[in-house]
């Protein structure tokens, strides 16, 4: 006996099951599919929603490309729904083409969209079901068709599969039918037509496919169960948000080496450093950590590892197109998208950040003993409070030097010149619309900061305050990094010199600052990196290790050469972008140097993110850690990958210490920090944090730091970096 229809609960089960066709991808949390109950009626009571973008156009009758699908999906929910012509129907107006994919954004239901025809404004819902549901009087399919990149195809085995629901009543569908439709999506769908899949709709449907499932695969049609919805793409969450780009997929093994600030990239391995981007997708893991993701964190900008991206057939139909990226711990949605919906949210995420400021009258170098966290108008606030570390440590706990002020800088552009290339390039419209005039003109910036003659009164002056033999680090302190609201984690450079090889008479290697044990030490990595690539060439990663290794054993490293490269690093690409996304004035941006003695084949390098609060229990602290001279924050390797462990401050003690991820630079299953080590550490970073919250950063309570360490060679803890640890994410 017939079931009288129920408008109400029919709504209900659509929505519960739209609600699960997203462009998804969970972890451990596959989704679980509820089938509606038998009926399949479109619930065509309710008006086009309102206040949402409407396109001029109301449906599209061939989906070409991802984008095309695109045009037609909702803001919640990526799913069609079609009106298809019957393959031996008359045709007949107003819907004379095979297929209508209506534009969800005006018609939620198919009836709302058939009122939009003068000739069937008048049609009632049970004439609907007449239409689209019952066979004997049925004159289009109904239905709806939604992305699952996750979901293996029952054919092919490929990941990313388009379903597709045929709505009918009680009378039920034959294979006849299915193949119709199944062939008839095919042809008005192109771009999906390796992935779509019939999936039946209630308990009818479903005993229908299982009986007649090898029936309808040899007539082409592809079958899975609702159930068999379930997501193979797992995900790991580095930095959690939401973007809008074209997606940018580079090729396993290539450099991500053209993008921009409005791109969601898809690579192999994370790069070092990276400039604005709407989203950055990696097959490997990452480093939490890193610059790269310090960077995205404090934008919201969502990062994550997918590991099985590359097999994901239906990322082919999205590539360099406009897609919506969301990424949270459980949950990463990849889905096409529509340009006035990434319009609404580039305008709604713009930042806001206060103009930098800037000293130029202070010309004097100055020794970190004799200057705080007072002197970041002159200095930077790296080598500020890199000096401001000696109100709180002991001297074998920090880095001892000095600080190159802003004006330098100045004086160095202004005196060649090249003050007036850098107002040409910025009046010139092309620096904002045009990404290669861009490249290239920075980089010939960059040359002209790098090859212009040094000042030999500087060099003087930086010569009295180093020894001659020891290598020095020379490193960023721009006025629009380790702010209170911007962090701008790696975007300019740092740079080992020796005064030595200045004074040396010739330009000729190697650099007469490197060790014996030193120069033993870069030969056997060189070594074993050059073996490791002919084994595996496939890692291209190696050739850059191998050139700076090779730099290390056979060039000079000047200290003119440093502090001019680091000053032109101002102009890197990234940092350019970075600024612009902020809205900074480029004028308005000046390099100051902190220098100290180069850390040397230290035991372990560090990051530390202090008092997170993150439950009601005791302030978390995070931990990342790597052995040896490879960075945590921008590692050479990038596979590469830090002990990640987190503890708990209570009663300035270390509690709850827990070991999320180990280094991959260790055997399996050892620590990088014994319990002793731990302490020594948690005591540092205890001090640095109260004294930086109370003292130096009192506004911004809560607050938390990104504090960087190194256990160098001699076995001391040296605390080389603080700054506020700055995100808008969750």
């Amino acid at each position: 006996m017939r079931r009288p229809y129920d408008p109400g609960s029919r709504r209900e089960a659509l929505g519960a099951l739209a609600g699960l066709l997203l462009f998804t991808a969970c972890g451990d949390a596959p989704p679980v599919v509820v089938a509606p109950t038998d009926g399949g009626a479109d619930a065509g009571v309710v008006a086009p929603r309102d206040g949402g973008v409407v396109l001029d156009d109301r449906f599209r009758n061939v989906l070409a490309s991802a984008a095309d699908f695109a045009a037609v999906t909702s803001t919640t929910v990526a799913s069609v729904k079609y009106l298809a012509n019957l393959a031996d129907g008359p045709n007949e107006p107003p819907l004379t083409a095979d297929c209508y994919f209506q534009n969800m954004r005006r018609f939620e239901w198919h009836l709302a969209f058939l009122h939009s025809f003068d000739e069937l404004a008048g049609l009632g819902f049970d004439a609907y079901v007449d239409l689209v549901l019952r066979r004997d009087t049925r004159r289009w399919w109904g239905g709806a068709i939604a992305m699952w990149p996750g979901v293996a195809h029952p054919t092919s085995a490929t990941l990313g599969v388009m379903s597709y629901a045929v709505y009918a009543d009680d009378s039920g569908l034959e294979v006849d039918d299915v193949a119709e439709v199944d062939a008839t999506l095919k042809r008005c769908a192109p771009f999906a037509e390796d992935l779509l899949v019939f999936v039946p709709e209630g308990p009818r449907q479903k005993a229908f496919a299982q009986q007649r499932r090898a029936l309808l695969e040899a007539r082409g049609v592809a079958v899975l169960m609702p159930e068999q919805l379930v997501d193979g793409l797992s995900h790991v969450a580095y930095s959690r948000g939401e973007g809008y780009g074209t997606l940018r997929v580079v090729p396993p093994g290539e450099r991500l080496d053209d993008y921009g600030p409005r791109d969601i990239v898809v690579v192999e391995s994370a790069p070092n450093d990276i400039s604005v981007v709407q989203g950055l997708i990696t097959k490997d893991p990452q480093n939490a950590l890193s610059h790269t993701n310090l960077r995205l964190i404090e934008k919201a900008v969502p990062s994550v590892t997918v590991p099985r991206i590359y097999e994901t057939a239906s990322i082919a139909q999205l590539a360099d197109q406009l897609v919506h990226v969301v990424v949270t711990d459980d949950r990463f949605v990849l889905e096409p998208a529509r340009r006035e919906d990434a319009e609404a949210h580039w305008a709604a995420t713009r930042p806001n950040v206060p103009a930098p400021r800037a000293d130029l009258t202070v010309s004097a170098l100055a020794d970190f003993d004799t200057i705080d966290s007072d002197a970041a108008e002159a200095y930077g606030a790296k080598a500020a409070n890199i000096a401001e570390l000696g109100a709180v440590l002991p001297a074998d706990n920090r880095p001892a030097g000095f600080a190159i002020p802003f004006s330098r800088y100045v004086e160095h552009v202004e005196a060649n010149g090249i003050d007036v290339e850098i107002e040409a390039f910025l009046a010139d419209p092309r620096s904002t619309t045009d990404a290669v005039f861009k490249r290239s003109e920075l980089k010939r910036i960059r040359d002209l900061v790098e090859d212009a003659p040094f000042d030999e009164v500087l060099l003087a002056e930086i010569e009295a305050k180093i020894p001659t033999s020891e290598r020095m680090r020379f490193r960023s302190s721009t006025n629009v990094e380790d702010l209170d609201a911007l962090t701008g984690a790696g975007l300019y450079e740092s740079k080992t010199g020796c005064i030595a090889d200045d004074r040396d008479g010739d330009e000729l290697g190697p650099s007469r600052c490197v060790s014996v044990d030193e120069r033993a030490a870069k030969q056997a990595e060189l070594d074993a990196r050059r073996a490791e690539l002919a084994e595996f060439p496939e890692r291209t990663y190696l050739d850059a290790i191998i050139r700076d290794l090779e730099g290390d054993l056979t060039k000079e490293r000047t200290v003119a050469r440093a502090v001019k490269n680091v000053w032109s690093s101002l102009w890197n690409v990234r940092a350019f972008d970075e600024r612009a996304y902020y809205g900074i004035d480029h004028r308005a941006a000046f390099m100051g140097i902190a220098v100290h003695p180069s850390f040397v084949l230290e035991q372990k390098s560090a990051v530390a993110i202090t008092e997170l609060s993150v439950d009601a229990g005791a302030p978390l602290y995070r931990l990342s850690t790597q052995v040896g001279s490879e960075s945590v924050v921008r590692p050479d390797d990038p596979t590469a990958i830090a002990e990640s462990l987190t503890f708990r401050r209570e009663a300035d003690a270390v509690q709850d210490v827990r070991v999320q991820v180990r280094s991959t630079l260790v055997p399996p299953g050892e620590d990088v920090w014994t319990s002793a080590e731990l302490d020594r550490v948690a005591a540092l970073l205890f001090a640095v944090h109260d004294h930086f919250a109370r003292d130096v950063y009192a506004h911004l309570a809560p607050i938390s730091f990104d504090i960087e360490l190194k256990h160098t060679r001699d076995g001391h803890i040296v605390i080389k970096q603080v700054r506020p640890f700055v995100t808008t994410g969750p």
